[in-house]
């Protein structure tokens, strides 16, 4: 693969990937604003129950594709056409399933409604990631990258202008299904240019064995994520459900970071994983101190303000937010400390010991949701989020040290825990100002203490400064 090509995609990604999630940001904290935490729960819980069900139509073929269409591109035309063949089918069961165990889940009529909207939906878009996956096998995540921004961009326009109109909240959904329908077109018309698909049963079924693994680790992933919204929708209030997603929502969309990070990293992490490890493990020490100062401050600074920040964001419609978005500000740190910690297993051919852990967390985290949402409700949901994440943290770090290498990692993390209390003893004392404005007084605080002591901050902070020099004295 030519370093232009691996740069051009990273840079397609990174910037769709940014500027989509500022979107769906500015959307999701519209939408929650303008129906409050009763119908905002009512909304979260029918997203929830639809995309669960859609989750189990691909069964691993969509990553299967990519790994075999990766190596032989000549595979693509017959791997693609079976599985959005296969996909159509399992579709249009589990659409089907969908809509007849919804009315035993006991659901109003404007949470099924929305159900029905969402599962049309969220089955377009199953069909347009698969799509997207072949783009990747291609090396052309540049198309995935712009179809996905387009996406976000329409859904976040026609639901401002639902809320500008003051629609219902059904019409919030219809806007997404709208674009879902106008992306799937475009897609199948960019398809009929550039492949013709092929098809083969006997085929079909030799794919599905062999893709099955990246199914399982899929729905894993997808469990160890969302299945407490899915928990708290079946035993709790819509209300209960808003309050909590209001929280959740902000924290997932940081997630972004360490996403972006380690996807733009993958192809140098693989190589140094095969041509030196002891390159690998100083490469892997360096993102999660990256990663930890991002976290670590992140989650101290959400913390401390998330009265003010919840407040402001949403025009004091959530208050019963706060503590939620106070114990869940944590789950920001605790991912970016696993996220490379994981990656090592990964660029090491230890992915289905990743998933594993992946399974084992998602098993507890249920069983956790179990005792704790009747008895704590979206409080216990929370918690159980916190110590499935910690799961994760402990056995990534274990298993590494155990069968990889002897990973250095906490001599990485004093100066930033020390610039992190530093910049939340700020925020709080400037807590009672805007807290945009607390958040970057604290931040640049931090940052000046952290590029002070410690080397490697010196030698990036020196590097953005330099380029930011170059490109001023270029445009002058």
């Amino acid at each position: 693969m030519e370093l232009r090509l691996v740069l051009k995609n990273a840079a397609a990604l990174s910037v769709a990937s940014v500027l989509s999630k500022a979107v769906s940001a500015v959307v999701a904290i519209s939408v929650a604003r303008y129906l409050g935490p009763e119908t905002f729960g009512e909304y979260s819980v029918a997203l929830a129950f639809a995309s669960t069900f859609i989750l189990f139509a691909d069964f691993g073929l969509s990553n299967y594709m990519v790994q075999e269409g990766s190596r032989d591109e000549s595979v693509l035309p017959l791997f693609l056409g079976n599985t959005l063949l296969f996909k159509v089918f399992t579709l249009l069961v589990v659409y089907a399933l969908m809509l007849v165990l919804m009315h035993p889940a006991s659901f109003n009529q404007s949470i099924q409604s929305m159900i029905v909207v969402f599962g049309l939906a969220s089955g377009l878009n199953a069909l347009d990631s698969t799509v997207y996956n072949y783009f990747q096998a291609k090396q052309q995540m540049y198309y995935a990258a712009f179809y996905q921004f387009l996406s976000t961009f329409l859904i976040g326009a026609l639901t401002i202008l639902v809320v500008v109109e003051k629609g219902k909240v059904v019409m919030i959904t219809v806007s997404q299904l709208v674009t879902a329908v106008l992306i799937s077109l475009m897609l199948y018309a960019h398809l009929r240019r550039h492949i013709r698909l092929q098809f083969d049963f006997y085929r079909l079924i030799e794919m599905l064995k062999l893709g099955l693994p990246y199914g399982i680790a899929v729905i894993f992933l997808y469990v160890y994520f969302q299945i407490d919204m899915v928990m708290l929708a079946l035993m709790r209030s819509p209300f209960e459900v808003g309050i909590y997603s209001a929280a959740y929502r902000l924290i997932a969309i940081l997630l972004l970071i360490p996403g972006i990070v380690t996807s733009v990293l993958y192809p140098i992490l693989f190589q140094l994983g095969v041509e030196s490890k002891q390159k690998h493990q100083e490469t892997i020490e360096k993102i999660f101190k990256v990663l930890s100062a991002v976290g670590i401050p992140g989650s101290v600074l959400l913390f401390v303000l998330a009265n003010p920040l919840m407040t402001w964001l949403y025009k004091n419609r959530f208050p019963q937010s706060i503590p939620i978005m106070m114990l869940l500000s944590w789950f920001f740190a605790l991912e970016c400390l696993s996220f490379s910690l994981g990656d090592v297993l990964t660029t090491t051919n230890r992915q289905w010991t990743r998933a594993k852990i992946q399974g084992g967390a998602a098993l507890l985290n249920i069983a956790i949701n179990l005792y704790a949402i009747p008895r704590y409700g979206i409080y216990g949901a929370s918690v159980a989020t916190l110590i499935t994440e910690l799961y994760v943290f402990i056995m990534y770090y274990w298993i590494v040290r155990r069968q990889v290498y002897k990973i250095q990692i906490w001599r990485q993390l004093p100066v930033v825990v020390l610039a992190s209390v530093a910049m939340g003893l700020t925020a709080f004392f400037l807590r009672h100002l805007h807290p945009l404005a607390s958040a970057v007084i604290a931040g640049i605080l931090y940052l000046i203490i952290l590029i002070s002591l410690d080397k490697d901050f010196q030698r990036i902070g020196g590097y953005v400064l330099r380029q930011g020099m170059f490109r001023f004295k270029t445009r002058s």
